[in-house]
């Protein structure tokens, strides 16, 4: 499967342009070439190479040097061979769906830059899905932060601002506005990921409301020294309520 992060996004575009650059750099060294072997101007050597690279073709000079035309003959076959290249990259660049994935994440990110008193959902696993859903049904705006370059496919069908990288990176956190963000929500997998999150949240914004996940009791105290202003353990919440019906239950038999 194609990794359809940001780096990937960057590496494609580097795909497509640094063949680019290298035809740029062959029509300069020919512009060179036929300037020093033929002794021809700066403009007749540019009309040379414009009329290899667009394969017009050209009437040979009678004042054309033999270090000329063997010049001339391999200036021919390698423009032409970077021409077919930087074409292919160009289609393969298009087709792929590449070209419409970037212009989404820059909507992405120009739609993250101007929110402000928004949450940041560190970690999109199943207590992150649950807390996403609850939150586009409140209309409350918030940006998921998570490290899996799988979850970019089911953001996007869902239509979820988001990032994927490292859910503890000071970087990626100020990328998603934690300085005008409202509140954090550290919901990884592991306890360790969170303390983290939490940690570098309080630091990059002191005033941020922080709740963290805590999948074991012994987390809970690192959290709340961490900076976490609220710790929630989902597998204690869960059994809590579900022993309180099940004593209500009992009572009303």
């Amino acid at each position: 499967m194609k990794k359809r992060d940001m780096s990937y996004s960057r590496r494609m575009w580097r795909h497509f342009f640094v063949p680019l650059l290298v035809l740029l750099l062959t029509a300069v060294v020919g512009i060179v070439g036929f300037m020093y072997l033929n002794h021809s101007t700066f403009l007749q050597a540019f009309y040379m190479v414009v009329v290899t690279l667009t394969t017009v073709g050209y009437r040979m000079d009678e004042g054309l040097t033999t270090a000329g035309i063997l010049f001339d003959s391999l200036f021919v076959v390698v423009s032409v061979v970077m021409i077919v290249v930087v074409i292919g990259r160009a289609l393969e660049f298009i087709v792929s769906g590449e070209f419409v994935h970037i212009r989404r994440l820059r909507r992405m990110e120009k739609k993250i830059e101007w929110m402000k008193d928004h949450y940041i959902i560190c970690g999109f696993g199943r207590v992150g899905h649950q807390i996403a859903k609850e939150f586009e049904a409140a209309k409350i705006p918030f940006v998921v932060i998570d490290s899996k370059e799988d979850t970019s496919e089911e953001l996007e069908e869902l239509n979820m601002p988001y990032m994927i990288g490292d859910i503890t990176s000071d970087k990626n956190l100020e990328r998603a506005g934690i300085a005008k963000a409202k509140g954090l929500i550290a919901s990884a997998d592991s306890d360790t990921a969170n303390v983290f999150v939490t940690l570098s949240a309080r630091v990059l914004n002191p005033n941020l409301y922080i709740i963290s996940r805590a999948g074991y009791p012994e987390a809970e105290e690192k959290l709340k020294k961490a900076g976490a202003n609220r710790v929630i353990s989902p597998y204690f919440t869960a059994g809590k309520h579900m022993a309180e019906i099940a004593i209500k239950h009992r009572e009303n038999v």
